[in-house]
């Protein structure tokens, strides 16, 4: 979508399957950043499998990601599980064979910077909050997104959902309590998140256009990212004892979270329609805090599950309004929507 979770995906221009690792397949605001036109024709039970497995997966994975929280820093945690990632699009792309001018390898190292940064980020949150949690504030972006972008009255009702949802996650954490510090905090590194993947996917989004090719640039940056907070992490003393089972969740996670998504981004994207895509992504949170219960043992509250209802037809609500965006993301659209 994707790093953990479904996903602000940028679409690659390149035919063939390496175009689908170029993606960013984290969950995030695929809704809110493209114009939801259609090519028209049925979404096949392929595209269907492929979206809802982009969405259940990044969840799983974040889950499992919790397992080793204790065992290791988030942002130790973050730049380990992009290692594999790395490998595969390295092995893919052969960047090597290119030659990435300083322009090409400063980009290269923001993007994997912010990829480092989103995973740190949400890993921090989980320290104190449920998965489920953290993916609704992850996912909060897309709200105000999709009403500046959209059309329609029916972006506000989403609007008005998505806030009451969220009050009704903060009500549980008053600021006047040091728990309710902490617990706020992470909310805000969560939306933070959402916020670094706003970013990663407009900088993903303009390297074609600057005549890159968007697989080598991100195999370079989480390369070149990982090294650079490997030594950090190695001069600090922090890594920890590189165990059978740590290794095991940390390539279990960078597959759930990042690789297999991205090669199910060409069968979901490529056959199903953009709102299609969206409505999966409204379950998201709802996915991920069942996986939280189910992994990690987590027990959400009767306010937990009204804001996550709430949220969730939030949404859902915006699932059927119609984006066009705007100059800051790219040619205005159409608008037009076919049924689905």
């Amino acid at each position: 979508r994707g790093m953990t979770a479904p996903d602000p995906t940028a679409h690659s221009e390149t035919p063939g399957p390496q175009a689908a690792l170029d993606a960013q397949t984290v969950p995030g605001c695929p809704a809110a950043l493209s114009p939801q036109d259609s090519p028209g024709g049925r979404v096949g039970g392929a595209a269907h499998a492929a979206l809802a497995a982009r969405f259940v997966l990044p969840a799983i994975g974040l889950a499992l990601a919790g397992t080793i929280l204790g065992v290791a820093a988030p942002g130790t945690i973050a730049w380990m599980i992009l290692v594999p990632a790395a490998i595969v699009l390295l092995v893919w792309k052969r960047p090597w064979r290119q030659r990435l001018d300083l322009r090409g390898l400063g980009i290269a190292a923001l993007v994997g910077l912010l990829e480092v940064g989103y995973a740190s980020l949400v890993f921090s949150a989980m320290n104190h909050l449920l998965v489920g949690t953290v993916a609704v504030f992850l996912m909060t972006i897309i709200i105000p997104v999709g009403v500046v972008h959209g059309r329609g009255k029916l972006r506000f009702l989403s609007l008005a959902l998505a806030l009451a949802g969220l009050v009704a996650f903060v009500s549980q954490a008053p600021p006047s309590t040091v728990n309710g510090n902490v617990q706020q905090a992470s909310m805000m590194a969560s939306i933070f998140a959402g916020l670094s993947l706003l970013l990663l996917t407009a900088v993903q989004a303009a390297v074609p256009r600057l005549g890159y090719d968007r697989g080598t640039i991100r195999g370079v940056g989480l390369t070149i990212a990982a090294a650079g907070f490997g030594v950090w992490d190695a001069v600090s003393g922090v890594i920890p004892a590189l165990t059978g089972s740590f290794i095991a969740v940390i390539v279990a996670v960078s597959l759930l979270m990042f690789i297999i998504p991205a090669v199910l981004y060409r069968v979901g994207d490529q056959g199903a329609y953009t709102r299609t895509a969206a409505r999966y992504n409204a379950f998201y949170p709802a996915v991920a805090m069942v996986v939280g219960g189910i992994v990690l043992g987590q027990v959400p509250s009767v306010l937990d599950l009204l804001g996550l209802a709430l949220f969730t037809g939030a949404l859902w609500t915006m699932s059927s309004v119609t984006i066009v965006p705007r100059r800051l993301f790219g040619k205005r659209g159409s608008g037009a929507v076919a049924a689905d």
